[in-house]
């Protein structure tokens, strides 16, 4: 068994009641609300609705048939959050299928569902009372499955009332109050506005989520001026002289989100479809085949090893 240092144990409690200021985090300007809003009534889910009794409202789209090559490539989307850990869990075999494969994998960073579905009393849309003990078990055996270093960052991306277990009452504290999420989402949203959105989240979400630094947050800018074209000085005085610009990425990327029919990360979508989860990469890779999903030439970066499981056993 592990052994626990109480000093740990004193400066996490402290810590939670009162969220310190990070030297790490640059001062950025305030956030918009990014509560979710209603989702549209035509979103793919609804518009396609099939419950096998009745008859469906329209067809979804038949698979693509077009010639698939490097000039012509399929392009999906993948809905994004920071703090996600199953986000992450994808994240090598989602950089090995935009690195080696016929298709742009556009990822899309967005605030996590904490913040997207934050009441006014403080509390997470979530009453799913097992979700923390099952998530904090499944996670570490999926990284284990598949062989990517993971390890539960700390601090969290969100402040969020979640210890002890048993009395927290799980409130999310207002995106004034939250030093990590805003920083990480936007410096995102930028790295798309420059087309590295998966550089970002392959340099970054590795460093949160798997467990190579004390403090994660020191870390950010080496992470962030690793990736080739980018400069993390320029990237926050961007965001602060052009906040409105960088804002909409995300607002938009929620809309995508929303107009799939969905709300949860990672959230990978082709042709408007939805594919939720970790658990449902290898259905996303299969709908690409069906749709003439080729092999590259040669691989490009951002450069990851092969999956530990991958479909088709290639």
């Amino acid at each position: 068994m592990p052994k626990f240092d109480p000093a740990i144990t004193d400066k996490l409690t402290s810590m939670d009641a009162d969220w310190p200021q990070d030297p790490a985090v640059p001062e950025l300007p305030p956030i918009p609300d990014a509560v979710n809003p209603p989702p549209p009534k035509d979103n793919y889910l609804w518009k396609y609705y099939n419950d096998h009794t009745r008859k469906p409202r329209a067809m979804p789209p038949r698979p693509l048939t077009d010639i698939v090559n490097e000039e012509a490539p399929l392009e999906a989307d993948v809905c994004w959050s920071m703090r996600s850990p199953y986000s992450y869990l994808t994240l090598n075999r989602l950089t090995w299928l935009h690195s080696n494969y016929n298709v742009n994998i556009n990822i899309r960073v967005i605030f996590p569902v904490a913040v997207r579905t934050r009441h006014e009393s403080g509390k997470a849309g979530s009453g799913r009372w097992y979700k923390m003990g099952d998530a904090l078990h499944d996670t570490h055996r999926t990284g284990k499955y598949e062989g990517v270093p993971f390890k539960y960052p700390y601090p969290d991306p969100i402040w969020q009332n979640e210890y002890p277990p048993e009395s927290a009452d799980n409130a999310i504290h207002p995106l004034e109050k939250q030093p990590y999420i805003g920083w990480l989402t936007r410096l995102g949203n930028y790295a798309e506005l420059q087309g590295k959105g998966i550089h970002y989240v392959h340099a970054v979400s590795s460093l949160i989520w798997g467990g190579h630094a004390d403090h994660w947050p020191d870390h950010v800018k080496e992470r962030f001026n690793s990736i080739d074209g980018l400069d993390y000085d320029t990237a926050i005085q961007n965001i602060r002289e052009h906040t409105e610009e960088v804002d909409a990425v995300w607002q938009k990327n929620q809309m995508i989100q929303l107009n799939a029919g969905h709300g949860g990360v990672p959230l990978m979508i082709f042709q408007g479809e939805p594919f939720f989860g970790q658990d449902r990469f290898n259905q996303f890779y299969w709908r690409l085949r069906q749709s003439g999903l080729t092999r590259r030439d040669k691989p490009r970066a951002p450069f990851t090893v092969k999956p530990l499981h991958w479909p088709d056993g290639e």
